[in-house]
């Protein structure tokens, strides 16, 4: 197109811009300029982006399932985290770079090889105005390590400290039982959400959980079961006021209607997009894609307990007859990555040597044998809602298990049934589960949900155990790579848990919200990740 082409263009966006010209009279004179009416579309949608404002000052969150708990130390479910981390705040704050920044403490230093010293921000005060001080933090980091909490589902994030010191209202001390070079991260993440010691006391776990108060970015409201979460911004967040008055969480699970609510303007925000869906929220003029490597990985858990799953023989047959590549052209869409083993990529020691997860369906049915497999029926439980793809992954691996002569079936439980089965470690066969790298180092994956005590601890082998001690504690990272090289054999033998698909996740956003997703899946709605264009 020559100049003089050009030049209308530019004019025609800016009439549509300014207001002075429809949609439908945008295209008329586009496709008049461009020739054809995809190219007319295609700039109409970058036209609309360029002049997407609102006047909006409250945030719609959708997201695939509802909230279960809002005590931080009783869930690491997506749904739960995503409201928890904006809620409550921790000692040191992860941001979208991946780096460490100051939390509620403005520095740490390591005082001897088993002391970290925190340093806490002075004036921080909770939602209900009482000041947060070192008394808080250690009954926080106390109650998330004490195994008589019933239902917590982070006590092995501090299986390393000892003890927690308050020598002054604005110091804290974590005495740790060997040198943990890692604690500043932990203290970043689950289990690391700091509560208030007076009101929790005064009121008690049960209505703590159902009207929690931290000090984040926006203080609880209401919580109107499977309808609507409601947060307030908290004008005297130590952070600085959010962009918004009000952020709702409501609960779509199904797929469909969460992308119609998008696209008609109704939420601001949506999780769990399919990758089949996501060039329909893309050619939207309104709203946009952002996407990002989940920091884990997608994998069926297995209850190592219950024959014939107590056999590692059995457990690769299972894994040797999914066939991941075809999982990840056709389901995603050529998206994501396949696991060579139970670390993701971008971890801290992830082996780039190793291969992918082998597809072997001749192979699977010789493990069979040698397992001795009499036909007992598998289940594949899932949660709808959960993990994107998960009824579609579940049928194309119940389909694939079929086919080597493995009696399976998928069994679709409710949140709730799922919640409780975390805590009583009650799964019966297999189940979907998304582990998230904490820490971006396989201690806070690997070592945390298949520990001892930990979430997915259905297995138990002695070098296992013995590695993962040692290497926590270790300040040589090439002892702590090779730790969790034979780690990752280990579990590659075993399998206490079959990795399937590292996923992209990818998230429907309005256009005139500027925000980004996290790899930890954690939805940070702190200013410095979230902006509403006003024009």
């Amino acid at each position: 197109m020559g100049i003089h082409g050009g030049k209308n263009l530019e004019g025609l966006v800016r009439q549509f811009e300014d207001g002075l010209i429809t949609r439908r009279g945008f295209l008329a004179q586009a496709v008049g300029l461009l020739g054809s009416l995809a190219a007319a579309e295609a700039l109409l949608a970058r036209a609309a982006g360029a002049q997407a404002t609102t006047k909006k000052t409250d945030l719609m969150i959708a997201q695939s399932g509802d909230v279960t708990k809002l005590d931080p130390h009783l869930s690491t479910a997506l749904w739960d985290v995503s409201v928890t981390f904006n809620i409550f705040d921790n000692l040191t704050s992860r941001h979208a770079d991946g780096k460490l920044y100051p939390g509620l403490a403005t520095d740490w230093k390591l005082v001897n090889p088993t002391t970290w010293q925190f340093r806490l921000r002075s004036g921080v005060k909770f939602h209900n105005g009482d000041p947060l001080g070192s008394a808080d933090v250690k009954f926080s980091i106390d109650r998330a390590m004490d195994a008589n909490v019933k239902g917590s589902l982070v006590r092995t994030v501090f299986t390393t400290v000892d003890r927690v010191e308050a020598p002054d209202a604005q110091t804290v001390n974590f005495i740790t039982q060997k040198p943990d070079p890692l604690l500043p991260r932990r203290l970043g993440f689950y289990g690391g959400q700091i509560m208030p010691k007076k009101y929790f006391e005064a009121v008690g776990p049960d209505a703590f959980n159902a009207k929690p108060v931290g000090s984040g970015p926006v203080r609880f409201v209401e919580w109107v079961k499977d309808d609507r979460l409601v947060l307030d911004a908290n004008r005297d967040y130590w952070g600085g006021r959010i962009d918004v008055d009000k952020v709702v969480f409501r609960p779509i699970p199904e797929e469909a209607p969460r992308i119609a609510a998008l696209l008609k303007g109704e939420v601001d925000i949506i999780t769990k997009v399919a990758p089949d869906s996501a060039e329909r929220v893309e050619k939207n003029p309104t709203t946009r894609i952002e996407s990002v490597l989940y920091g884990g990985l997608y994998v069926l858990g297995v209850n190592s307990k219950l024959p014939p799953l107590d056999n590692p023989k059995m457990k690769q047959a299972l894994s040797l007859a999914i066939d991941r590549e075809s999982i990840r052209k056709f389901l995603w869409r050529g998206l994501g990555s396949i696991p060579n083993g139970p670390i993701a990529k971008g971890d801290n020691h992830y082996d780039e040597s190793l291969p992918p997860l082998a597809f072997d369906p001749n192979l699977a049915k010789q493990r069979l044998k040698e397992a001795s497999y009499k036909g007992e029926e598998i289940v594949i439980e899932t949660t709808a809602g959960l993990l994107s793809n998960d009824k579609s992954m579940s049928e194309a691996i119940n389909a694939m298990w079929r086919d080597v002569g493995i009696n399976s079936r998928i069994e679709v439980i409710e949140t709730s049934v799922r919640m409780q089965k975390n805590r009583d470690k009650s799964f019966k066969g297999v189940w979907w589960a998304d582990p998230t790298s904490a820490l971006g180092d396989p201690d806070g994956m690997m070592w945390r949900l298949l520990g001892p005590g930990g979430i997915m601890d259905y297995w138990r082998h002695p070098r296992f155990d013995e590695l993962g001690a040692a290497a926590r504690f270790s300040v040589d990272e090439n002892a702590r790579g090779q730790a969790y090289k034979e780690m990752t054999q280990l579990a590659l033998e075993y399998l206490p848990w079959i990795p399937v698909i590292q996923p992209v996740d990818i998230y429907g956003v309005q256009k005139y919200v500027d925000w980004k997703p996290y790899s930890n899946q954690s939805i940070e709605l702190r200013r410095f990740n979230l902006k509403l264009n006003r024009g």
